[in-house]
C-alpha cells in the first residue's frame, strides 16, 4: 500500500487556481490577500486536508511563540515535576514549549540549546545545564534565557534557584537534632560553575563545623549510591544520618538500606532535596527540602517574558526552601 503524500502548498495552489506565494499569504492570515482568493484557497485547503507547517509560519511572522526547555534527564523526579510545572506556565502564557532532554554532557546540551536557536525560538530555559559561563554568554547573547537550578551566570542569562546552601545545611541540622550520629552527606563533586551540588555540599560542611561535627562526605561520582551506603554502614554503628544530595539519590540510599532489612527512620535517617511529588508518597514517606517547584516555574516563564519583552540586565531570584518531615527522619518510625 502507497503511503498517501502529505499535500503542499503547491497542491493547494494549482487546485485553487493561484500562485504558492498566494496560499503562503493565506497561511499568514496576511491582509493583503483579496475575500475572493482567500476564500478559493482555504477551501483547497479543506478539500486537500492541507495543514500548514506551524514552524515555518512562526518564523515567517517573527514571532514563533515557541520556548526551548533543556533538561539533563526526566529519570530525576525533580525534573520532571518542574518540566510539567514549566509546560503548564507557558501554556498559561498562550507559549509553545519545545523540550529536549540532553544528558550529562556539555556537548549534548550545547546541541540542544543550539538546535532551538536555529528553529527560531523566542526564549530559552535551561534547567542545570553543564555549561561554563563562556557557552551560557554565547547563548544568552543569541536568544533571552533564564537558568534554572543554577546559583551563578553571566549577565547575558537570568537565575532562578533555590538557596541550596541553606537547604543542605537545614537538611543536616535536623538530622543532627533527630539523634542520627555521624551524618554523611552522599552527594556530587562537579565541576560547573553554578551547579547546586557545590552549593548544597558547602552548606552541609558548614552547617556540621558550625555543630562541632567533622563533614563526612561521599562523592557519587566516583563510587555508586548503594556501594556509598554499605561502606557506611560498614563502617559505623546503627543510627547514621544521610543528607542526600537529591530525592533520586536519598531513594536509592533507602533501596541500600531495605536491602540490609533496615528500615529509613527507625534505623537510620535519611533526607532528600527537592520534595518532588514521589517523596510524598505513603509508601516512601522521604524527608526533603522542599524547593517550591511552582514558584520556580512562574518567575522563570516571567522573567523569560521580560527578556523578550526587551529586558536586558540580568535578573536573579532565590527561594528560601524549607524542610518538611517525614518518616524517613523519625527514630520512632511514626508518620
Amino acid at each position: 500500500m502507497t503511503k498517501r503524500r502529505r499535500p503542499t502548498q503547491v497542491d493547494v495552489a494549482r487546485l485553487a487556481g493561484t500562485s504558492r506565494q498566494t496560499v503562503s499569504l493565506v497561511a499568514l492570515d496576511d491582509p493583503r490577500v483579496s475575500p475572493s482568493t482567500r476564500t478559493r484557497v482555504l477551501a483547497a485547503m479543506h478539500e486537500l486536508d492541507y495543514r500548514p507547517n506551524i514552524a515555518a509560519r512562526a518564523l515567517a511572522a517573527r514571532n514563533s511563540r515557541f520556548i526551548g526547555i533543556v533538561l539533563a534527564d526526566v529519570t530525576n523526579p525533580f525534573y520532571a515535576d518542574l518540566c510539567d510545572e514549566l509546560r503548564n506556565r507557558c501554556e498559561a502564557l498562550d507559549l509553545v514549549p519545545l523540550i529536549a532532554i540532553s544528558g550529562r554532557q556539555r556537548d549534548s546540551c550545547l546541541m540542544s540549546a543550539e538546535r532551538f536557536i536555529h528553529m527560531g525560538i523566542e526564549g530559552l530555559a535551561l534547567v542545570s545545564p553543564p555549561l561554563g559561563t563562556g557557552d551560557l554568554h554565547r547563548i544568552g547573547t543569541q536568544v533571552p534565557t533564564v537558568l534554572l537550578t543554577h546559583n551563578t551566570g553571566p549577565m547575558s542569562v537570568d537565575l532562578v534557584h533555590t538557596d541550596d546552601e541553606a537547604g543542605a545545611g537545614m537538611a543536616a541540622r535536623h538530622l543532627l537534632c533527630r539523634g542520627y550520629e555521624p551524618v554523611v552527606y552522599l552527594g556530587f563533586d562537579r565541576a560547573v560553575p553554578g551547579d547546586s551540588a557545590a552549593a548544597r555540599r558547602l552548606g552541609f560542611t558548614r552547617e556540621m563545623a558550625r555543630e562541632g561535627r567533622e563533614p563526612m562526605a561521599v562523592d557519587l561520582l566516583s563510587t555508586g549510591i548503594g556501594e556509598a551506603v554499605e561502606e557506611v554502614l560498614d563502617a559505623h554503628g546503627p543510627g547514621i544520618g544521610f543528607c542526600c544530595h537529591n530525592d533520586l539519590v536519598a531513594l536509592e540510599a533507602m533501596r541500600a538500606l531495605a536491602d540490609r532489612g533496615l528500615r529509613a527512620g527507625p534505623d537510620h535517617g535519611v533526607t532528600g532535596f527537592d520534595d518532588s511529588r514521589v517523596a510524598s508518597h505513603p509508601a516512601i514517606s522521604l524527608t526533603s527540602i522542599n524547593q517550591r517547584t511552582t514558584g520556580l516555574a512562574e518567575v522563570a516563564m516571567r522573567l523569560l517574558s521580560e527578556r523578550i519583552g526587551g529586558r536586558t540586565e540580568q535578573a536573579e531570584r532565590v527561594f528560601a526552601p524549607s524542610l518538611v518531615v517525614r518518616a524517613s527522619s523519625r527514630p520512632g518510625g511514626g508518620r
